[in-house]
């Protein structure tokens, strides 16, 4: 099955990276992608069908690994306010310069 489909669509598939920062984004990508190939006529409709379920599927992993690496501490949120003064390296966003801000 994964031979019949387009390269393209495989590799945004294996854009393990992009998935994990936008799980929601990259699955809506796969699916445009996949109905795309559909009206180029590249894939038969139950390839769309096979193409759609995976472009889930990856989005359903992708939130897992995204939830498992936040309750194992890789992500953490956290406000300015709680900091207790600078720390080198750390970079804010959403802070504009001139207004507390300094540059990065």
């Amino acid at each position: 099955m994964m031979s019949r489909l387009p390269r393209a669509w495989l590799g945004e598939l294996d854009d393990q990276f992009a998935l994990i920062t936008d799980p929601d984004g990259r699955a809506a990508v796969l699916g445009e992608m996949a109905y795309a190939a559909h009206r180029r006529r590249e894939v038969s409709a139950e390839d769309l069908t096979d193409m759609l379920e995976l472009a889930e599927a990856a989005r359903y992993w992708a939130l897992m690994e995204y939830e498992d690496a936040y309750h194992i501490g890789l992500f953490t949120y956290e406000s300015a306010e709680e900091w207790e003064g600078d720390e080198p390296g750390r970079i804010v966003v959403g802070r504009t310069l001139g207004m507390g801000a300094s540059a990065v």
